[in-house]
């Protein structure tokens, strides 16, 4: 079959070349005898198979830098990568997967991201409070600093402590006309 293919491209060089002698190229590509369909049939599977080749080894590629940035943990260059698989494989299950699992990680980033910031602005508004002698401001801050940290870590120990100390305070009624001064619009 391929030596037909060599054969036919053979005689349409030939062809053009006797043509092109004879008398221009127009009279050459109009004496050129267009390729069979057999020939036609091979050079587009041969083009698919290429295709599907290099699809394949894009999916690969995006899979495997996936995998590497995650390793990494950058999960939203993971993300990008098994996205681009993703397209080469619309439906892949692994591909589909690991954008769920990235798309979580990035959630539970932001997720502790806001919480770390939300324990830093508690902190301050504990301080200013303290500093206040705010004993309300102070003891609502602490309840809710205990909230946000972990059960296991040593500063929540100190927490539940320190708030037992702002309630003797808050039960002796001590500096009644500091109360609710520094938390946002008299919240506790």
């Amino acid at each position: 079959m391929a030596a037909m293919g060599t054969v036919g491209r053979i005689a349409v060089g030939v062809t053009l070349g006797v043509a092109l002698v004879g008398g221009g190229l127009n009279q050459a590509l109009a004496k050129a005898p267009l390729p069979s369909e057999a020939e036609a049939a091979i050079a587009t599977a041969f083009s698919s198979s290429r295709l599907k080749q290099s699809r394949a080894q894009s999916y690969r590629y995006a899979m495997l830098a996936g995998y590497s940035a995650a390793e990494r943990e950058d999960y939203h260059t993971a993300l990008i990568n098994f996205r681009r698989a993703l397209g080469f494989r619309p439906g892949d299950r692994y591909a589909t997967a690991a954008i769920r699992n990235m798309e979580t990680y990035i959630a539970q980033e932001r997720a502790e991201a806001a919480k770390l910031a939300e324990i830093e602005q508690r902190q301050e508004t504990l301080a200013e409070a303290v500093a206040a002698s705010d004993w309300a401001c102070a003891a609502a801050s602490v309840d809710r600093l205990v909230v946000l940290i972990p059960p296991t870590s040593p500063d929540r120990a100190r927490l539940i402590a320190y708030r037992g100390e702002l309630t003797g305070f808050i039960q002796a009624r001590a500096n009644l006309d500091q109360w609710s001064t520094v938390c946002p619009g008299g919240q506790t």
